[in-house]
């Protein structure tokens, strides 16, 4: 398992990592969407605020098909970025990993084979201070359970990722609802950290709401969240509960997840970690080790240490000016492939290709070549 960066809690991280290398390993993404993502400067995961709500779809399908169905072009940041799904994608092919859609609440359902949870429902802007109602909040956590329950038997190591533009901001809006003293810690897809906008967005909402903090993991995601991350949450408590190991695969956001799992009273000790990327990991606006440090102080950190610095285009190089860092579960996927036995070179060379097969798909469909930054 070479390239990786143990990041914290190093000989934890090890342990889990080595006790599921010869078990049957499944990629779970779920994807949703927040209305929080059109508020302007928010996300850049879409080329308008308004695109940011077909992002998750786009996202997925691209996953499944190589291509993207509901919309004409790739999900790509205003300087046309690619999706971080590009890296997903790559470490999937390359590895034989399945992989299973579950859409907690996207704006636009995607046009593949995906699971609908059955509650799912889109969450609202959260400086509103209703993002969810209470009941889907629950509800969305005991059916990702119950999910969890029957897919955790088909393997012994989950990689569990989101797609879900916005969703630092109503990460941030968890964990202060839930009293944590998150202010400045959370990622930023944009090079430059909106922190002062996100700040504003989650304080208005949290007066709206009430003002004061709860230990009600529903509650707060109810008032701050969306549909993604207490779904993700209720999934964990079942992988765990069928004694699967996870990778939780994502940057600052998984501190929401591991903290709505905490407050929703799930054992978490030595089969969960986090998975992320190098990126996201040397983001110096962020501090994803502080907040495991805050709130599960037990759960071990691992990053793919991805370079692109030598990337054959320039679309991909972007990623090492702070672009993007993170996101459709890249980094803890391209840990899963590791731990699979895919080799470093053969991933960095699949990771490459599949940029170059978007490029030349571009020149010869609908899909406008100056989304790709080549």
């Amino acid at each position: 398992m070479d390239h990786l960066i143990y990041a914290y809690r190093g000989d934890e991280a090890r342990r889990i990592l080595s006790s599921a290398r010869d078990g049957r390993v499944l990629g779970v993404y779920f994807i949703g969407s927040t209305k929080t993502s059109t508020i302007p400067g928010i996300s850049v995961a879409g080329a308008t605020p308004e695109l940011t709500l077909y992002t998750p779809a786009v996202d997925m399908e691209y996953l499944f098909h190589g291509r993207p169905l509901s919309l004409d072009r790739i999900p790509v940041t205003p300087k046309g970025i690619p999706t971080p799904a590009l890296i997903t994608r790559a470490a999937l092919n390359s590895s034989n990993i399945p992989f299973l859609v579950v859409d907690a609440g996207s704006y636009v359902e995607p046009k593949i084979p995906h699971v609908d949870l059955p509650s799912r429902i889109v969450g609202e802007r959260i400086d509103l201070g209703r993002a969810l109602p209470h009941e889907a909040a629950r509800n969305l956590f005991e059916e990702s359970k119950v999910l969890a329950d029957e897919l955790a038997r088909l393997a012994e190591l989950i990689i569990l990722g989101e797609s879900i533009p916005g969703g630092t901001t109503t990460a941030l809006g968890i964990l202060i609802a839930l009293g944590y003293e998150a202010w400045g810690m959370i990622s930023s897809a944009a090079p430059e950290n909106p922190h002062a906008l996100k700040q504003e967005i989650v304080r208005r909402g949290l007066k709206k709401s009430g003002g004061l903090s709860s230990r009600n993991p529903f509650e707060a995601v109810a008032r701050l969240g969306d549909p993604v991350h207490v779904s993700m949450a209720g999934f964990l408590a079942g992988a765990l509960k069928q004694d699967a190991r996870v990778i939780l695969a994502g940057g600052t956001q998984m501190a929401a997840v591991l903290a709505i799992a905490k407050h929703a009273k799930v054992s978490l000790e030595g089969r969960v970690l986090i998975g992320t990327t190098r990126w996201l990991l040397s983001d110096d606006s962020s501090d994803l080790v502080g907040l495991v440090r805050m709130i599960y102080p037990n759960t071990p950190i691992v990053a793919y240490d991805l370079d692109f610095s030598n990337a054959p285009h320039e679309g991909l190089r972007y990623y090492e000016r702070g672009y993007v860092k993170e996101g459709v579960g890249a980094g803890g996927t391209c840990i899963a492939a590791a731990v699979k036995g895919v080799a470093h070179q053969r991933l960095l060379h699949s990771i490459y290709e599949e940029y170059e097969r978007l490029i030349n798909k571009s020149a010869s469909t609908s899909v406008d070549r100056r989304d790709l930054v080549d």
